[in-house]
Order: structure tokens, then sequence, then C-alpha cells
């Protein structure tokens, strides 16, 4: 809850409820470093006056989820800023003395290969769980799974009944 919300429930305020739906973004390896944080139009604001702020993936990641594939594969200063960001759950921009601040309250969830490098362990702090997932290399098993999803896919109210019991 924050400060203002707060001292509106102490105050007895009736407070409006909105339900939205919650934003996923997916933040590609090769994102560059303004892509996810955003930038300022210096030009705009050196010749206009105006900071325009053009947001980035954390931006739009705000009060959702912020996926990372291969997670242990991103840029150390990528990690850097997305782990002050979601420490303090802010994001701020600053260029040439000008400086821009948004929320940046996100969870994040992430995938990776561990054959293809360790997660730094200040990343690994971040997440509240995590799961390894291995290959099933029985044909019997497999074939079992696929007719498993198969009949869940038609009818998954009575996958589920029947697996009550279990």
């Amino acid at each position: 809850m924050g400060i203002e919300v707060r001292e509106h429930v102490l105050k007895g305020e009736q407070l409006e409820v909105v339900f939205s739906k919650i934003n996923m973004v997916d933040l590609p390896l090769g994102a560059t470093k303004r892509r996810v944080f955003g930038t300022i139009d210096i030009e705009k604001a050196l010749t206009e006056g105006v900071k325009l702020f053009e947001p980035g993936l954390l931006a739009k990641a705000n009060r959702g989820i912020l996926y990372v594939d291969e997670v242990n594969l991103l840029d150390d200063h990528l990690v850097d800023v997305l782990l002050d960001s979601a420490a303090s759950g802010w994001n701020t921009m600053e260029r040439e003395d000008i400086s821009i601040a948004h929320p940046a309250r996100f969870i994040l969830i992430g995938s990776g290969n561990p054959e293809e490098g360790e997660l730094r362990p200040q990343l690994l702090d971040m997440f509240g769980m995590h799961a390894q997932v291995g290959t099933v290399r029985e044909a019997e098993l497999r074939v079992k799974i696929v007719e498993e999803r198969a009949r869940f896919d038609k009818n998954p109210i009575e996958f589920r009944d029947s697996y009550k019991a279990e």
C-alpha cells in the first residue's frame, strides 16, 4: 500500500477498486539498455525544453510480469540496473542533467539453461522459486504424457476429477 492510499484508508475513506489485466512483457536476450530502461529525447529537451521520455520495457512491465528467456545470458550492465529497479521499485533515467523516474514494480520470471552459464547470485536471490525441468527419455512415459495432455484438452473437468483420489 502506498503512502497516499494508506492515508485514505486511515481516514476511513472509500477507495475505488479497478480491475485490470496484468501485463506480461518479454525481455528479449539481445535487448539494448535503451529498450529495457527507456530513453530521453535529448534533442527535444535542448531545443524545446520538453522532457520527452520514451518508456522502455520496465515501464510496460510495471504492476505486471517481466519474463526473461535465457536469464543467465543477460549482459552484466542490464542485470545491474534490473536488480536496482527490482529492489527499489523505481526505474530512474538520467542523461545530460535530465532525470526521469517511474515506478517499476514487477514480478520477474526467467528461464535458462545451466549448461550455457551460471546465474549470478544476486539475480538468483530475486527469484522466490525455481524448478529444474528434465527431459523424459523413456518412450512409454513420453507417449503417456501426450495421451494425458490430449485427454485434458478434450475435457479438463473430467481429467481433473479422475485425479481427485490421488
